[in-house]
Formats: structure tokens, sequence, C-alpha cells
């Protein structure tokens, strides 16, 4: 017999990716309308970090770490069909800490809160680097310093 938890779970998640739900016409064909949903997706977690909510951990509330992991599954999802093993990976490992926060607010930490705000910056750049584009203007002088060698 299964728990009502389990039951509950089941009914209100659906892990099926969004993508999938889709009519073939209408799923992004081109590798570029991934990596615009996966920015448009990195967007929604720099929103929810820009919330004073995650500068200390005494502030954070159940709404604000359940809206960063929604929108953590949405990046972790356009980067696995984007292909980007990267920051498919590095969702997946911050999806841990993610959980553990919504189990039991009392183990948030100032560390914890950090990694989660810097994450947005982290994932920007390996965006841009599995996207092909270089991450800023400092990279982009320093490959033709190379090239010029």
């Amino acid at each position: 017999m299964h728990t009502m938890q389990y039951q509950n779970a089941r009914d209100r998640i659906s892990l099926t990716p969004i993508y999938a739900k889709r009519a073939p016409e209408q799923a992004p064909a081109a590798p570029a309308d991934w990596v615009a949903a996966a920015m448009d997706a990195l967007d929604g977690i720099g929103s929810v970090v820009s919330s004073q909510c995650f500068a200390n951990p005494d502030t954070l509330t159940p709404y604000g770490i359940t809206a960063y992991a929604l929108a953590l599954m949405r990046l972790r999802e356009c980067a696995s069909a984007a292909r980007f093993e990267r920051l498919t990976d590095a969702c997946d490992a911050l999806a841990v800490t993610v959980s553990r926060l919504i189990e039991d607010r009392s183990c948030a930490s100032r560390e914890k809160c950090e990694a989660l705000t810097r994450f947005v910056a982290h994932a920007q750049a390996m965006i841009q680097m599995a996207a092909g584009h270089p991450a800023s203007d400092r990279m982009r002088v320093k490959r033709g310093a190379r090239a010029l060698i």
C-alpha cells in the first residue's frame, strides 16, 4: 500500500518534460531555441535570487525555496534538451542542496544561500560556453591575443 505522501506527490507533480508533451510541430527545432529557453529559465532563477530572501538564511521562506526549485527544474530540462551536459550535471548537484532546504529550512546557512545566488552567474557562463558564445569581452581579447602568437 502506498503512503499518502507518495500518492499526493504522484498527483501533484508530473515529471514528464514539457517538450515531450508538446506536439512535434511546437517543439523547438533549432539549438538556438533551447539556448534561448535555457537563458529564460536562468532569468527565472535570477529573479527568485534577486529577492532579499536569499541574502540571509534567516529570511529564507518556503515559497522562495520552492520557486528556486521549480526554476532550477526548468533550467535543467532546457539544458538537457540542448545537450548542455555540464550545466545539466550542475543543476543535478545543486538540486541536492535545494531539496535539503525544502525538507529542513533549519539547515540553511550563509554559504548555501551564497552558493544558490552564485549559481546564476556560473550557469550563464556555462550556457555561453556551451553555445559557443564568449563569456565576456575579456575572453574575446584573450582568444585574439592567442591567435596573434
